[in-house]
């Protein structure tokens, strides 16, 4: 449960001196080091990773310390009955490794797309609170995978900085509040477990007191002592399987004792001469991002303007996302189960194709006006889609070591924030995913959308890079932005994002675009742009680590969340 008091002067200045004031959202100066660099989405985090490498760990145990805090810090973003995923370049063998420990299904299924009741023939649940959302979790059998194959610390000591953290505390900062304070009226209130957890005094505590979080951590505790056996077939086990089926869930022990993770081989290609490593499938993250980007790669982007600025630019990346969203939900599955024509759709000549096809479709005639868009009350009531099947609620890490060994990791509650709002023993439960994909069969993984993502000059990484929220869409954007419009890596991260039925007549994109290609938008190609804030913490939030040409670390968090680069 959260355990609040007042912070007292010599916690708040501690808090201050370890940068934890600056968990909030805004513009934050790239971070620059010359050995190695880290970016997350929690000062608090941030700290405990370099701390981790300076005494010699590597970028692996940085990254899995990081991500084990983060369930602390973060707890309406990540979960140990979460999901993870990771690319991992070794520097030894110059070789990437992909891991996937993401959900997987039980035997009667999850309602985690759509068209589940078509698929299944059975109702969909009403309630984003319902056990039946609840898949078989990943997180904590692929930390210990990953801490086994790469890392070089015991156990147990991946755990111990948030163990300290639950149990002395930190500062609420005004972002987990507003998360708290929007979930508290409908999934943290449906169950006693998660309004003991988060609402021990009946409301959410305040911005600047000092968060406890004791039952998590003597779950962590036990977790770090016994290891993944206490998670999939000991205590812990029983009691979350008991719970997930109070509230109308099927999983059991069988489904939990039986989690294996993968390793998979990562999906590769190119855009403007750099090597791309991405997301294989199950997760259509990886095929999406180069199905769009191969889409956009033939275009001159900076002669036809930034899409901010100009409407027939913004028509036609918009509309390479939406093949790219149309083409991977409808033909990215799980590989053990399904042939995945994934070769087919990362081809440049598949994608050619759709390029020619959006070229074609082009107006014959100018616009007639250029003058703002008409409307206002419409335009400006844009924000996000919540129905987004791409949306989850997610966090990611990145660290590059002085070694030259790199992770980025994307881990999730997946689903809404705080996923169902059931809480056991301190650990959120997952809400299964709101990603497509038709996967539901026992053994058969969640269809997801992270991306941890790595770019490569001569088989070397130079960018390592990932996002939480809308992640292939956030870190495409992001690359077509750096390599294709040839911003610095702080301008890409903080262009302007954009979201929209693909296929429908409306968008809603940053409040950073002029009012003549709004109405340029709706005259020559019909689609309402709907304004939402300049920065949107729902679509995306890059972590990201540049190899800059001297050999030194450029370091990047973006400004619609808190997060932070340091680097050493």
């Amino acid at each position: 449960m959260f355990r609040t008091t007042l912070m007292t002067a010599a916690a708040a200045a501690l808090t201050l001196a370890s940068g934890a004031a600056a968990q909030e959202q805004g513009a934050k100066p790239a971070a620059k080091a010359p050995k190695a660099m880290v970016s997350s989405g929690h000062p608090l985090v941030t700290q405990a990773m370099i701390e981790v490498l300076k005494k010699g760990g590597n970028a692996m145990d940085a990254a899995l310390t990081g991500a084990i805090l983060q369930n602390v810090v973060e707890p309406q973003m990540v979960s140990l009955a979460g999901a993870l995923t990771a690319l991992y370049y070794d520097a030894k063998t110059k070789q990437y490794y992909y891991l996937d420990a993401d959900l997987d299904h039980t035997a009667k299924g999850a309602p985690t797309v759509p068209g589940w009741a078509q698929v299944t023939g059975g109702p969909l649940p009403t309630e984003a609170t319902s056990g039946q959302l609840v898949a078989v979790p990943g997180a904590v059998a692929g930390l210990k995978a990953a801490a086994d194959k790469f890392g070089t610390l015991k156990w147990s000591q991946y755990f111990q900085p948030a163990i300290k953290t639950a149990e002395q505390g930190f500062p609420m900062y005004s972002f987990l509040y507003g998360e708290m304070a929007d979930a508290a009226l409908g999934r943290l209130s449906a169950y006693p477990s998660g309004r003991e957890e988060f609402l021990p005094n009946g409301y959410v505590p305040p911005v600047g007191s000092n968060v406890q979080r004791p039952r998590l951590a003597a779950t962590m505790r036990r977790l770090a002592n016994e290891g993944p056996d206490y998670f999939y077939t000991g205590d812990f086990s029983r009691r979350f399987v008991a719970e997930v089926q109070k509230t109308g869930g099927s999983l059991s022990q069988e489904d939990m004792a039986g989690y294996k993770v993968r390793w998979i081989e990562p999906l590769r290609f190119t855009y403007k001469g750099r090597e791309i490593i991405s997301a294989p499938p199950p997760g259509t993250a990886g095929a999406l991002m180069a199905v769009a980007m191969n889409v956009v790669e033939p275009w001159d982007l900076k002669a036809g303007g930034h899409y901010t600025q100009s409407a027939e630019s913004l028509f036609k990346i918009r509309s390479a996302f939406g093949f790219a969203e149309d083409m991977t939900d409808g033909f990215i599955q799980d590989p053990e189960t399904f042939n995945v024509p994934t070769s087919v759709l990362t081809s440049k000549a598949f994608s050619a194709q759709l390029t020619a096809l959006i070229d074609g479709s082009m107006p014959k005639v100018a616009a007639t006006k250029s003058a703002a868009a008409e409307n206002d009350a419409l335009v400006l009531a844009g924000g996000f889609d919540h129905s987004d099947v791409h949306a989850s609620d997610t966090d990611h890490i990145i660290v590059a070591d002085a070694q030259g060994n790199i992770v980025s990791l994307t881990h999730s509650v997946m689903g809404a924030t705080f996923a169902t709002g059931l809480v056991v023993d301190g650990v959120v439960v997952n809400g299964g995913n709101y990603f497509p994909g038709r996967n539901l069969a026992k053994g058969r993984r969640v269809v997801s959308g992270f991306a941890p993502t790595m770019v490569a000059e001569a088989g070397v990484p130079t960018l390592a890079i990932g996002s939480p929220g809308l992640t292939s869409r956030a870190i495409a954007l992001t690359l077509i932005n750096h390599y294709g419009y040839d911003m610095p890596l702080e301008q890409a991260v903080d262009a302007a994002r954009f979201q929209g039925s693909q296929q429908g007549r409306a968008m809603s994109i940053e409040g950073r675009i002029t009012d003549e290609v709004r109405a340029q938008m709706k005259e020559l190609y019909g689609v309402t742009v709907k304004i939402t804030t300049p920065y949107n913490w729902h679509f995306g939030s890059i972590h990201a680590a540049a190899k800059q040409p001297d050999g030194t670390w450029l370091g990047v968090a973006d400004p619609r969340r808190g997060g932070f680069a340091a680097g050493y």
